[in-house]
């Protein structure tokens, strides 16, 4: 009996080992641009292969350190049609918001000026129902710096 409890003990050990596998992760992500203090209004750009993610503090709780992230693939490009459409908001100003459709998430782009200063922030919505919650108010330059393109 004392057998037959150690050998399914040792199947059981060996079979719990055998779940767990250990890879290796080649790619590491880059950073594109990075805007604000590393813990206050942080907006930032990394990618990854072909994956681009946008990580931001959600300023609708502003008193929580509260990250959030979209993400897209970069593909015909994504990410310099992205920068594009927000930069071409600088110029028109429009009245009402710019929606923009993600796989996962929709942005809106919200944009006002003040003191002859044009601003965006973005408004993030999962498609899951989530909080997406938004980023803080951004400038052209910030804009600029987020995409890498001063």
């Amino acid at each position: 009996m004392k057998k037959l409890i150690s050998l399914s003990f040792l199947c059981f050990v060996l079979a719990a080992q055998a779940q767990i596998k250990v890879t290796k992760t080649d790619v590491k992500p880059v950073l594109i641009g990075k805007v604000g203090t590393p813990t206050l209004s942080t907006v930032e750009i990394t990618k990854t292969g072909e994956l681009v993610t946008f990580t931001y503090q959600n300023n609708n709780k502003p008193q929580i350190a509260e990250f959030k992230t979209f993400s897209f693939k970069d593909v015909d490009g994504a990410l310099e049609g992205f920068y594009t459409v927000i930069n071409e908001g600088f110029t028109t100003l429009p009245k009402e918001d710019i929606v923009i459709e993600l796989p996962n998430e929709t942005v809106s782009l919200q944009y006002t000026k003040a003191m002859n200063i044009a601003s965006v922030k973005m408004k993030v919505t999962y498609t899951n129902g989530q909080e997406g919650g938004v980023t803080v108010w951004l400038t052209k330059r910030q804009i600029d710096k987020l995409f890498n393109k001063l």
